[in-house]
């Protein structure tokens, strides 16, 4: 028992300990952790989901706020199935500041993150001393901070319960309770909503799965990959919806992958010694990254020259997997940018860097050379000296830092291998480290548009409601100083992203990395919900079945577009019917005009003529009903102002009638072609509902079904199955 509360002690202790560092960049910044993709993609939605959990008790699956990336269950990056992601965004309603939201979660995060990391360590043998300094690189770590924590939110997130899922996997066999929190931990994981963090995960846990079963061929062998499978199981329901999204989407390119791109430099990723090497690693726009974003640790070079190799003995399994997996991710860093799930290999450096700390630090606490030989102290100083040469010709305006820093590594180095440094002298000299490293790139990584938006917050969004009009927002280009100078102003005015949600409104610009397809291809440019200068005059282009504007279909009332060309261009080719009002805004002009379908209930679009319709209920993003008091015999089809998504379904007369597509993006109802009155239901539902709850229902019985079959925790069970296979 004793031993068990001193483990809860550590774990809270290193919990703690994430928190408190991860809170210093808080001090000097109070925009540390609310960086681009989080202004624009992920806290907005968090918030807004955390304004449907707090307000209204529900978890938002879809909304009609925004056309591109209204299908929030789709997107998967919102983690709206993790129950801990849910309750950390009740929360943000009562923050009520984006950036200490953005804060906040970051800080939980971390905490959770170190603690993991702490423990994950421990289930590989290592000390309580190297479990604290692993906690500690791994949370001072510069790339989850420049790109994940403050951009990249959720592959932060989905790392954070990883590393916890790792270690349960690793310990599946031990206890029925480490077989449940495997389960659980996998869960968690996947349900975070990063595929890259599921192909790291899944690659570690195969592996293991596979040597386990290989080496001991008996049914415990087996339970790390039965949790692995029961976790993915439970975790379908929100990845199917995904899956389902991608047959209307395309991703068969990328706004943010070329061959060349977001690929790091192998050269720079194995400079892990020298803190304030400007790492390389080609941008989109070819922009190069200059932040020493691939610092690890000071100790990784020192731990793994001065290690007595000869020493190595039987290597438990798990480490010998985490061995394997540093390899694979060096690998997957280099150039998977083709394979779809796999895209940006940039994200893979991170999972590289923790496995390496965890391994180096294994080998260090259990083979260390007892005395240091003159022919490994030689081979230090040299491959110091030559990276450091490397270094200085690459920037060769930075010699007298890298010069400092490499003397100070190799001071720091050959005095941790000549003896047992202190716990808190080697945690020291790590935040140390750590500072230098962060100092020479800045606060945030240098490609980053420096944005500062702080958009006003409705006091209730509720992203069920539905809006009658929208509004459609013409911005190409917010990448630019113009913006960095007036990025408050300007979003009182312009949105782009996912920024309208905090409004309550609906609009039609979104955030969308999935991408409907024919939707995009009209009217964005990039995920971000920017417009090419030409999607203005296609919105005014006719739809060839109804004969009615996109604009109108879309009930599209007002164009907000941004100075300049795309206002200059709108201007010139609208309709007379649109007018430009007069305002005093000095970034942007509108237009507006009377809605044709404005009349119509709901977000029913069209016709116009041939058909008379109520409202039944009040309509609802995932729910609409309106009853047909009148319609022609050629009156057949209904359009929505929504975008189609599968999942819809559609009742009339309580009996199914298909639904469609109309110009690849708008939703329809296919009437029988008899002029019949009656009620029409659309309704949305969680594509393959059926099967994901049988699946969620299979997995938690197989889950206390294996719990409660003992014979698979007794120990003199899995003994006497040792023996007799030795035998």
């Amino acid at each position: 028992m004793s031993g068990n509360n001193k483990i809860y002690t550590n774990l809270v202790l290193s919990f703690l300990v994430g928190i408190i560092l991860s809170c210093i960049p808080l001090l000097m910044n109070k925009n540390a952790y609310y960086q681009d993709d989080m202004q624009t993609q992920y806290m907005p939605t968090f918030y807004s989901i955390g304004s449907m959990l707090l307000n209204y008790h529900q978890i938002p699956f879809m909304t009609t706020h925004s056309w591109f990336g209204g299908n929030i269950v789709g997107e998967f990056q919102y983690g709206i199935f993790n129950p801990v992601e849910l309750v950390l965004y009740s929360f943000l309603p009562i923050i009520q500041s984006l950036p200490g939201g953005a804060g906040f979660l970051a800080v939980i995060h971390y905490g959770m993150l170190s603690s993991g990391i702490f423990f994950l360590s421990r289930t590989l043998g290592i000390s309580n001393k190297y479990s604290y300094l692993a906690a500690i690189t791994v949370v001072l770590n510069n790339f989850i901070f420049y790109w994940f924590a403050e951009s990249w939110f959720p592959e932060f997130s989905s790392i954070a319960f990883m590393v916890w899922a790792v270690a349960f996997v690793f310990r599946a066999k031990d206890s029925k309770w480490d077989f449940l929190a495997a389960v659980v931990a996998t869960y968690l994981t996947i349900t975070s909503g990063f595929p890259q963090t599921i192909v790291a995960f899944g690659l570690c846990g195969l592996i293991y799965s596979g040597m386990e079963i290989y080496q001991n061929r008996n049914l415990p062998s087996c339970l790390p990959f039965i949790s692995l499978c029961l976790g993915g199981m439970a975790a379908l329901m929100a990845v199917m919806p995904t899956l389902a999204m991608v047959l209307v989407s395309d991703r068969s390119t990328s706004d943010m992958v070329t061959v060349t791109s977001m690929i790091p430099s192998l050269g720079d990723l194995l400079v892990v010694f020298n803190p304030i090497h400007p790492s390389n690693m080609q941008y989109p726009g070819e922009r190069s990254v200059k932040a020493s974003i691939y610092y690890i640790a000071w100790f990784v070079l020192p731990a793994l020259i001065f290690t007595n190799w000869q020493s190595v003995r039987r290597i438990p399994q798990k480490n010998i997997c985490i061995f394997v997996c540093v390899i694979i991710f060096l690998v997957l860093t280099q150039g998977t940018g083709g394979i779809n799930v796999m895209k940006l290999p940039a994200r893979f450096a991170v999972f590289f860097q923790i496995f390496l700390t965890l391994s180096t630090l294994y080998l260090w606490d259990h083979y260390r050379d007892k005395e240091l030989s003159k022919v490994k102290i030689y081979c230090f100083i040299v491959v110091l000296i030559t990276t450091a040469i490397m270094s200085i010709l690459q920037y060769p305006h930075k010699i007298i830092g890298i010069s400092l820093i490499v003397t100070m590594c190799l001071y720091f180095g050959i005095k941790f291998s000549q003896k047992e440094m202190g716990t808190v002298k080697i945690i020291s000299i790590t935040i140390l480290f750590a500072i230098l490293s962060r100092i020479s790139g800045g606060m945030h990584n240098n490609i980053f548009p420096k944005w500062d938006f702080h958009p006003k917050i409705s006091e209730k969004i509720n992203l069920y409601s539905i809006d009658s009009e929208y509004s459609m927002f013409l911005v190409d280009n917010v990448f630019n100083s113009s913006w960095k100078e007036h990025g408050n102003d300007y979003i009182k005015y312009i949105w782009f992203g996912n920024i309208g949600l905090l409004s309550g409104r609906s609009y039609v610009n979104g955030y969308s990395p999935i991408k409907q397809y024919a939707l995009q291809k009209r009217f964005f440019r990039f995920v971000h919900g920017l417009t090419p200068m030409e999607a203005g005059i296609g919105g005014l282009e006719l739809e060839s079945t109804t004969g009615m504007s996109f604009f109108d279909l879309m009930r599209v009332k007002n164009v907000i577009a941004t100075n300049g060309v795309l206002a200059d261009l709108f201007a010139r080719e609208k309709p007379k019917q649109w007018k430009e009002l007069e305002h005093s805004n000095p970034y942007s002009r509108v237009f507006t005009h009377t809605l044709p379908n404005e009349k119509l209930p709901g977000t029913l679009s069209w016709p116009l003529e041939g058909l008379s319709a109520i409202e039944t209920t009040n309509p609802q993003a995932t729910l609409e009903t309106i009853t047909i008091t009148s319609r022609s015999k050629d009156t057949n089809k209904l359009i929505f102002a929504r975008t189609s998504w599968p999942g819809y379904e559609a009742t009339f007369n309580g009996t199914s009638v298909p639904v469609s597509t109309v110009a690849g993006f708008f939703l329809a109802v296919d009437l029988p072609n008899d002029g019949s009155k009656g009620t029409v239901k659309l309704s949305y539902h969680l594509p393959y509902i059926h099967i994901t709850l049988t699946s969620l229902g299979l997995s938690i019985f197989l889950t206390i079904l294996i719990m409660n079959m003992n014979f698979l925790w007794n120990r003199s069970y899995h003994i006497s199955l040792k023996n007799e296979l030795r035998r």
